[in-house]
């Protein structure tokens, strides 16, 4: 199977082929023999090479997800033929009209870093959500100003709850 991800902000060419045991995976052509053990929930027990992970995966929607390896949690996004179309088509406009900023995690939030009527620009941080021991800074998608504001310092959120709008 060959995919397009979003993995860490860069965009990946990703193939998987099953074989017993696990995968060949071809990530921007490096190749990887992967050992791999599915183990409760969404979690996977790996050996690359002679390297162990454990991965826990938190599906989000729209094909995001995140991805615990180690001590470091890792967006990914896994792209269709037309989202892949609508991201390279993207980085030649701004985001139009108000843009959400969703918990990526069930979490807590620790931090807010704006205010209702802040001016913001693209990529400067909103929100820090504690997930899994991580903190993870939840950035705008765009220049704007922030219109509502949901997160409360303190607060358990669920995946996918409303923290931030953007407009």
């Amino acid at each position: 199977m060959r995919y397009t991800a979003i993995l860490g902000g860069e965009e990946r060419l990703i193939e998987i082929t099953p074989r017993e045991n696990g995968y060949h995976v071809v990530i921007d052509k490096k190749v990887l023999e992967v050992d791999a053990v599915h183990l409760q929930g969404f979690a996977l027990s790996l050996i690359a090479g002679t390297r162990s992970y454990r991965c826990d995966i938190e599906p989000g929607k729209d094909g995001r997800s995140a991805v615990l390896v180690g001590e470091t949690v890792y967006p990914l996004e896994i792209l269709d033929e037309r989202k892949l179309r609508m991201r390279r088509a993207s980085g030649k406009f701004t985001l139009e009209g108000p843009q959400r900023v969703d918990a990526p995690m069930p979490g807590k939030v620790t931090r807010v870093l704006v205010k209702v009527g802040d001016e913001v620009r693209e990529g400067q941080g909103l929100v820090v959500v504690e997930a899994m021991k991580m903190e993870n800074e939840l950035q705008s998608p765009k220049a704007g100003r922030v219109t509502e504001l949901h997160a409360v310092e303190g607060a358990a959120v669920e995946s996918g709850a409303k923290l931030v709008v953007v407009a």
